[in-house]
C-alpha cells in the first residue's frame, strides 16, 4: 500500500509538471486555461491526497517540512479565501472568470497544494525523498522542447499542411496555437523563462556531457529564435531584467570567481534583448507583407491603465482597501473603473479581464493587505536565497538547485510586473518556491509526530482522511459534470434552433451556477422568437412566440440573480426587454431599468447610455432620449449610433437641417461608416436634395454593394428624378436580394409602364 501511495504521489507530480504546460483539449469552449486548470486540480489533489495517505495510515506518523516562507504563502493563501468570502461575484472567483479561468480560488488553492507536496516530498538527490529536483527540472526542460518544436510548426504552417491530411482542429492549424496558452506573447514570456533556466542549468554546473550539453543548446537557441520571431518587448524585458540581475549578483557575491567565463552566456544574452527591445529585428529583416511580421497580436491592457483601474478599485471601499474586489474579478474592476480616455482608443469596446501587470491584478482583487502579504512573501525568498549564496565557495556545490532556481524566479518575478499571470506561468512560479525551499535545507526544519504512543491519534487522524478523500471524490464527481457542461456549450456554439437548445439545456442542467450558459440560451430563445415573427402573419405560431420570449425573459433574469454586479447579465437582460418592446407591455421600462443597472457596473460605455435613449425614444419621451444620447456622445464624441439616433430625434420634430449637419459632421469624421451614410441620403431626399441623397446611397452601395435599402432608396431617387432605366435597374437588384417581394415587383411593373408611355 506505502509503495503504490508513493507511487501516485511520484507520478502525479511528475506528470503535472511535464504535461501542465503541454495539456490542451479542443472539447471546451477555452482549450487552454480551463483544460490546464482540470489537470492542476486533479493530479495535485489526488498526489496530495496520497501523501497524507501514506504519512498517517501506512507510517502512522505526520512528517512535516517547514521553513519561515511557509508562514508567509499560508497569510497570502488565507487572504485569497477571505478575498473570495466576501468577493462581488462569488462565481469568478471560486472558479476564475470564464474564458480566462487562472485567477480563481480553486487555481490558487491548487497551487498551495503544489508547494507543499513538493516541500515535502522532494528531495536534493542525497536525502531519500520520493521526487527528485533535478527530475522536476528534465521533466520541465523535456515539456519546453516539445513545446518549442510545436510552436515552429505552427508559426511555419506545418500543422495548416498537416490538416488538410489528417482533419486536426481547426485550432491547432493556427499560425498562433502553442501549447502554453493562447497567444505568442504568453508563449514568449514562457520561453523568457526558459532560458533563464537554461542558462541557470548551464552556468552551475560544474562539467555537463556533450549531449546534454547540445540539448541545453539546441532548446536555448530554439527558444531565443521564437522569442525573436515574436517580438513581444515585454519578453525581452523580462530576460534582460532576470539575467542582469544574476549577473550583478555573481559578480558582487564572487559567485564565479574560479570561471567568470560562466558569465558569458548571460551577459551575451543580456545584450541581444537590449538590442531587440530598440530595433525590433524582424522589422528590419522582414517586409511588411511576410506572414511573419503579420503574426496576430495579443492585446494588452497598459501598465499606466492596469494601475489606473487597481488603485482606484482598491480605494473604493475599505473593504476593498483590505481585501480587495475578489479573486477573479479584474473584469468588473476594469468595467467600473476605467477611465473615459480609453473610449478614444479603437480597444474601447474590449472588456479587458486581465490587467497588464500581475501585482496590480493582487492590489486590484486582493487589495493592499493582499499586496502587502505577497511583496512579504517574495521579500522573504529573497532575503533567504541571499543569505545562503552569501557563503558559497565552489559553485558546484549547489547544482543545479539554487542558482537555476533563483535565476527562474527572478524571471518571474520581472514577469509579473508587465505581464499577467496565466495557469502555466503561476505553475512554475509556485513550483520553484518549493523546489527553492528544499534547496535551501539550512531554515528548513523536519518535524515528526508519531502515533505509536497515541493510537487513539492515529484513529482519528485515520478518520481525517478518509472524509478528506471522500469530499475529493465528491468534488470530482462535480468538476466531471461541469466539464461535461463546458462540452456541450461548446458544441452549441455555431449551431441554430433545436440543436442549439438541446446543447445549452443540457450544459445547464450540469452546471446551473454559470451565468453565460443561461446568458446563451436567453438570447438563443429570443433568436427563435423574432425568426417566428419574421414570418407572414398567417404563418406566425403566436403561443410559440409567446413561450420562447418568456422563457428568454425568465434565463436573462437567472443570470441577473447570479452574477448580479456584472454589467454583461443586466446588458443581456436589456437587450432581452429591448428586442420584445412591441410584444410586451412595460418591455420598454423594464429594458431602461436593466441598462441602468448594467450602468452601475460600466459608466463609462457609451452603448448603454445609447440603448437607453433608444428605449426612451420609443416611449416617446423625446427630452429624456436626448438626454443620454447627449450623455453617451460626452463618453464618445465619435460615437456614431449615438450621433445617428439623435439625428433620428431631430427628424422626427422636423428639424432636418439640423440633424443633416449633425449626420454631415459624423461622415466628415467616419467616412466608412455605412449606416450614417444611408440615413444621411434618406434626409437629403426627404429635404428635397435629391442629388446629394444618390451620392450618398451610391457610397454606400459602393461598400456594401447588397444593401436592399440603400439600393431601394437609390432606386426612389432616380425615379425621383425621372430617370426610369437606372431606377429599375436598382429595384431589380433588390429584387435579387429578395426574391418575391411584391412591393419590388409592383415598383418595376409601374415604371416600365410609365417607360412604354
Amino acid at each position: 500500500m506505502q509503495r503504490f501511495l508513493n507511487l501516485i504521489v511520484k507520478y502525479g507530480v511528475y506528470l503535472l509538471v511535464f504535461l501542465l504546460p503541454l495539456f490542451f483539449l479542443p472539447f471546451s469552449f477555452e482549450a487552454f486555461e480551463f483544460n490546464k486548470q482540470y489537470l492542476l486540480f486533479f493530479l495535485s489533489t489526488l498526489a496530495f491526497f496520497a501523501w497524507l495517505a501514506k504519512m498517517i495510515v501506512c507510517d502512522k506518523e505526520i512528517r512535516f517540512r517547514s521553513s519561515p516562507l511557509d508562514y508567509f504563502v499560508l497569510g497570502f493563501m488565507v487572504l485569497a479565501i477571505l478575498s473570495t468570502v466576501f468577493s462581488v461575484d462569488t462565481s469568478s472567483s471560486l472558479y476564475g472568470f470564464y474564458g480566462r479561468f487562472s485567477d480563481g480560488l480553486i487555481s490558487f488553492l491548487s497551487m498551495g497544494i503544489l508547494y507543499f507536496l513538493i516541500t515535502n516530498n522532494t528531495g536534493t538527490g542525497e536525502d531519500k525523498k520520493t521526487l527528485k529536483i533535478g527530475g522536476i527540472l528534465k521533466a520541465i526542460l523535456w515539456s519546453s522542447g516539445l513545446i518549442v518544436l510545436f510552436s515552429y510548426f505552427s508559426i511555419f504552417g506545418v500543422f495548416a499542411k498537416l490538416g488538410q491530411w489528417l482533419s486536426l482542429p481547426a485550432l491547432i492549424q493556427q499560425s498562433t496555437f502553442n501549447t502554453v496558452t493562447g497567444s505568442l506573447e504568453g508563449l514568449s514570456v514562457f520561453l523568457a523563462v526558459i532560458i533563464c533556466l537554461l542558462v541557470g542549468m548551464m552556468a552551475s554546473s560544474k562539467s555537463i556531457s556533450k549531449i546534454k550539453n547540445f540539448g541545453y543548446w539546441l532548446l536555448l537557441l530554439g527558444s531565443l529564435g521564437l522569442m525573436v520571431i515574436i517580438d513581444f518587448t515585454a519578453s525581452w524585458i523580462i530576460l534582460l531584467a532576470a539575467l542582469v540581475s544574476f549577473v550583478v549578483l555573481s559578480l558582487w557575491k564572487r559567485i564565479f570567481k574560479e570561471n567568470v567565463n560562466k558569465l558569458l552566456v548571460p551577459v551575451s544574452l543580456s545584450l541581444i534583448s537590449v538590442l531587440c527591445i530598440v530595433l525590433n529585428p524582424m522589422n528590419l529583416i522582414l517586409s511588411e507583407d511576410s506572414s511573419l511580421s503579420n503574426l496576430p497580436k495579443e492585446q494588452v491592457l497598459s501598465q499606466e491603465m492596469s494601475w489606473d483601474v487597481s488603485f482606484k478599485a482598491s480605494i473604493d471601499s475599505v473593504k476593498n482597501g483590505f481585501l480587495g474586489s475578489g479573486l477573479g474579478t479584474f473584469h468588473h474592476d476594469f468595467a467600473k473603473y476605467k477611465p473615459i480616455e480609453i473610449n478614444n482608443s479603437w480597444l474601447w469596446q474590449i472588456r479587458f479581464d486581465r490587467p497588464g501587470s500581475y501585482f496590480a491584478e493582487i492590489l486590484a482583487t486582493m487589495g493592499f493587505l493582499g499586496l502587502l502579504a505577497y511583496v512579504a512573501l517574495i521579500g522573504i525568498f529573497l532575503v533567504i536565497g541571499g543569505l545562503l549564496l552569501k557563503g558559497i565557495k565552489d559553485i558546484s556545490e549547489t547544482y543545479p538547485f539554487q542558482i537555476p532556481l533563483l535565476l527562474v524566479f527572478l524571471a518571474l518575478l520581472a514577469s509579473q510586473f508587465v505581464y499577467y499571470q496565466n495557469t502555466t506561468l503561476g505553475f512554475i512560479f509556485w513550483l520553484v518556491l518549493g523546489l527553492s525551499m528544499v534547496s535551501w535545507k539550512k531554515p528548513v526544519k523536519e518535524r515528526v509526530k508519531t502515533f505509536n504512543e497515541f493510537p487513539e491519534l492515529s484513529l482519528i487522524f485515520s478518520t481525517i482522511v478518509i472524509i478528506f478523500g471522500i469530499a475529493i471524490l465528491a468534488v470530482y464527481f462535480f468538476a466531471v459534470k461541469f466539464y461535461l457542461a463546458d462540452v456541450n456549450y461548446s458544441k452549441a456554439i455555431g449551431l441554430l434552433g433545436e440543436q442549439r437548445v438541446e446543447y445549452l439545456t443540457s450544459a445547464i442542467k450540469l452546471n446551473p451556477y454559470s451565468a453565460r450558459y443561461h446568458s446563451a440560451i436567453s438570447l438563443t430563445y429570443l433568436y427563435e422568437a423574432l425568426q417566428e415573427m419574421q414570418k407572414a402573419t398567417e404563418e406566425q405560431n403566436t403561443a410559440q412566440i409567446q413561450t420562447l420570449v418568456a422563457q428568454s425573459i425568465e434565463e436573462a433574469k437567472t443570470t441577473s440573480i447570479l452574477q448580479k454586479n456584472q454589467v454583461a447579465s443586466w446588458e443581456n437582460l436589456g437587450v432581452v426587454y429591448r428586442e420584445i418592446i412591441l410584444l410586451a407591455q412595460g418591455a420598454a421600462d423594464w429594458g431602461i431599468d436593466s441598462f441602468k443597472n448594467a450602468l452601475k457596473y460600466e459608466p463609462t460605455n457609451p452603448v448603454l447610455y445609447t440603448e437607453i435613449g433608444k428605449l426612451y425614444a420609443a416611449k416617446g419621451e423625446i427630452e429624456s432620449a436626448k438626454e443620454f444620447f447627449k450623455k453617451a456622445k460626452e463618453m464618445k464624441s465619435d460615437y456614431a449610433e449615438a450621433t445617428i439616433q439623435m439625428a433620428l430625434l431631430l427628424e422626427s420634430e422636423d428639424i432636418l437641417d439640423q440633424a443633416i449637419t449633425e449626420l454631415e459632421e459624423l461622415v466628415i469624421g467616419n467616412p466608412l461608416n455605412v449606416d450614417a451614410r444611408f440615413q444621411l441620403g434618406r434626409l437629403y431626399f426627404n429635404n428635397n436634395q435629391k442629388e446629394e441623397a444618390i451620392e450618398q446611397f451610391k457610397i454606400v452601395i459602393l461598400l456594401v454593394p447588397d444593401h436592399s435599402n440603400a439600393n431601394y432608396s437609390l432606386g426612389i431617387a432616380y425615379a425621383a428624378q425621372n430617370e426610369i432605366e437606372l431606377a429599375i435597374a436598382q429595384f431589380e437588384k433588390v429584387l435579387e436580394l429578395n426574391p418575391g417581394n411584391q412591393d419590388v415587383m409592383q415598383k418595376i411593373n409601374d415604371l416600365k409602364g410609365e417607360e412604354e408611355e
